[in-house]
């Protein structure tokens, strides 16, 4: 690996820090799913810098972006990814803003705007660290990918349609450019979530007894799942397994009974649980209810299901605790509470870990923003990790 100095000495910390305010200042919001003009920004700077680079069309004008750094052969390719999506910017949310959100704006040391943490840091890093090998005479041990996809703050389209693929197929090991705070994650929970439509009988409301009541019935089964907790496992870095009710949804109008009532149900998986079993037992709490109440009638509509992992490459952990060594930095080991792509592209047989720069209590809210000096650090460890 290259030493200290001879890192510092490649990295133009500027432009890093330029790449970011850039890609902060195209908004990229999702909903509607407006990446096509980051995904050109990404095009134009890779292919400046020499890298062959690649889209693949996910529906009009949303790609995913592949940029590929050949290496010499001798390790397989290392893929480096995030997201190019952002949640957008509600207007009660942009009352609390100090700064235009699509500005890029530098304050106390840090980039302000959205996406700062979720996750144009983390993309602007690696793409920095990717071009600054690629101006290098250094020759990396495997193929060095970058993957810029869309939709990750939704149902991961780009992630699923890429394993498909030839693209990643080759590849063995991923970096997800997540906020950590620069820690090392070996552990990521799983999320399962699913809309539950109970259904009653519409009737007019003046009339007593009349019809049945979804939002009751819909109560009811609020209940048993609060009384029957997900099948409790545990985990020292993710804690443990829960579910919970998020959304309720039900009746027309005030003096209508309403006749259907949907509740969103949000799970949270520790390694060894899986999505599937989870509705299993949703389904046998309905199947309960029906005994106590024969007309009870609900069915499932599970929306994704994104499987928790958890990575044993020690080898490659070693590699990264080397990195940290010649940073002069001391490995912190964490895990994820939320879901990244790794928890798709980790279906290709693919080991990975997150790390990225950012804290991730800054992410999704007004003055959202990301250290200059992880954005830094986050360059240094990432071209560490691809020369290898």
């Amino acid at each position: 690996m290259l030493s200290i100095d001879e890192l510092e000495k490649l990295i133009n910390f500027t432009e890093v820090i330029e790449v970011v305010q850039n890609l902060i200042k195209i908004s990229s919001e999702n909903p509607p799913g407006d990446e096509y003009f980051v995904g050109k920004y990404i095009i134009n700077y890779m292919e400046s810098a020499g890298i062959k680079t690649e889209i693949q069309e996910i529906s009009p004008e949303r790609f995913n972006v592949i940029s590929r750094l050949k290496g010499d052969g001798t390790l397989p390719p290392i893929i480096f990814t995030g997201h190019m999506d952002v949640v957008p910017v509600k207007e009660d949310e942009l009352a609390r803003w100090t700064v235009d959100p699509y500005s890029g704006t530098i304050k106390d040391e840090y980039v302000l705007g959205r996406g700062a943490i979720t996750m144009k840091g983390g993309l602007g890093a690696a793409m920095v660290a990717m071009a600054t090998l690629a101006r290098s005479n250094l020759k990396p041990a495997g193929d060095i990918i970058f993957l810029a996809t869309v939709d990750g703050e939704d149902v991961m389209r780009g992630a699923k349609a890429i394993i498909n693929t030839h693209y990643i197929s080759d590849a063995k090991r991923i970096v997800v450019c997540k906020p950590t705070d620069m820690n090392l994650v070996t552990v990521c929970k799983g999320r399962t979530w699913a809309d539950i439509k109970v259904l009653g009988k519409s009737a007019h409301a003046s009339i007593p007894g009349a019809g049945i009541n979804a939002i009751d019935r819909a109560i009811r089964l609020i209940e048993a799942l609060s009384n029957h907790k997900i099948p409790h496992q545990y985990h020292e870095l993710v804690g443990s397994s829960f579910w919970q009710v998020t959304l309720i949804k039900g009746g027309i109008e005030a003096a209508i009974i309403p006749e259907s009532c949907t509740i969103t149900v949000d799970a949270r998986l520790v390694p060894g649980q899986n999505p599937d079993e989870i509705w299993k037992y949703v389904e046998g709490l309905i199947n309960y209810l029906k005994i106590e109440i024969p007309d009870f009638e609900a069915s499932i509509h599970v929306i994704d299901k994104r499987e928790p992992w958890e990575t044993n490459d020690e080898e490659f952990i070693a590699k990264i605790e080397k990195a940290h060594n010649i940073m002069g930095k001391k490995v912190v080991k964490n895990g994820y509470l939320g879901t990244t792509d790794a928890t798709v592209l980790r279906r290709l047989g693919i080991e990975s870990v997150i790390i990225g720069p950012g804290q991730i209590k800054y992410a999704h809210k007004e003055d959202e923003k990301v250290s200059i000096e992880q954005l830094k650090d986050a360059v240094k460890l990432y071209l560490l990790m691809m020369v290898g």
